[in-house]
């Protein structure tokens, strides 16, 4: 046999070889073209995981909770503050959820009657440090009723760490989270009291530091507050709001209100809950989560 000679089975051996290291080569280049794509999409899913921690429910009702809570704070980010891409938060949100009146009273200090949920928000150097929300989970859907409103408090304390917002727009842009019914029974509160006189002045409703003492005002606090957020918004859009709400804790509501929308206080603030904004336009997003 000549020495140059190669056997079949040599042939084959070495043609099996070169494919290997052909395809060696080939799943190594794929690999690395892969790998930013395989590690943004990690990225992307850990962001949008491990804010959120429940308590107080089963695991399957808790995962659900978590998700849902998940997508309200993407989408009230983005609404609000204009973050499609928000940080992920260090410290989680722990929601904890009350399964009766005594449990949530004995966690929050009042009896769920006008309300159903309660937010807890610390801060160290300006910065938020820890965040709890308690809701009761009573009633009828496996998402509290309440969450979503208390969320849109929690995501708006990233913002308003150095000065909280005035109660009047805290609470008004967490109503645009609640759910349809709500609103309209909000709205329903600011009508009757329109007809009765019992709506605050511009003025009034911006100076205002603590909660109304009776339910009843409360209930008129609330749909008074959401209608001037919704008209504010509808205006002008979100980004401009925030920047009046920024701009009124340190020059004054009037001043930041001249500067952002050239409107006066008392003058033309008057159809923003006279001639309101159709819940409908504000509330199809934070609507459809439910």
């Amino acid at each position: 046999m000549s020495p140059n000679h190669i056997s079949r089975q040599e042939a084959r051996r070495s043609l099996s070889q070169l494919w290997t290291q052909i395809w060696t080569q080939l799943l190594a280049q794929l690999l690395v073209l892969a790998f930013p794509l395989v590690l943004s999409l990690a990225v992307a899913t850990a962001a949008d995981e491990g804010n959120i921690e429940v308590v107080g429910v089963d695991a399957e009702r808790a995962a659900v909770i978590q998700e849902h809570a998940e997508r309200v704070r993407r989408i009230a980010f983005e609404q609000l503050l204009a973050a499609t891409d928000p940080q992920p938060w260090n410290e989680p949100c722990l929601i904890v959820v009350h399964s009766t009146a005594a449990s949530f009273a004995a966690a929050v200090g009042v009896e769920p009657v006008a309300i159903r949920g309660a937010t807890s928000i610390e801060f160290f150097a300006e910065r938020v440090s820890s965040r709890q929300i308690d809701v009761m989970g009573d009633g009828e859907g496996i998402v509290p009723d309440a969450l979503a409103h208390e969320l849109v408090h929690v995501v708006l304390a990233d913002h308003f760490s150095r000065l909280p917002p005035p109660r009047w727009a805290d609470e008004g842009m967490a109503v645009l989270f609640d759910s349809l019914l709500k609103q309209q029974r909000h709205n329903s509160d600011l009508e009757h009291a329109l007809k009765h006189g019992q709506t605050w002045s511009a003025g009034d409703l911006a100076a205002l530091e603590e909660y109304p003492d009776s339910l009843r005002r409360q209930q008129i606090f609330y749909g008074q507050s959401a209608a001037l957020v919704r008209w504010l918004m509808a205006e002008q859009g979100a980004a401009t709001f925030i920047r009046f709400v920024d701009d009124s804790s340190t020059v004054g509501f009037s001043a930041a209100l001249q500067d952002h929308y050239g409107l006066d206080a008392v003058a033309d603030l008057e159809p923003a809950w006279r001639q309101g904004i159709p819940l409908e336009e504000l509330v199809t997003t934070a609507g459809s989560l439910r």
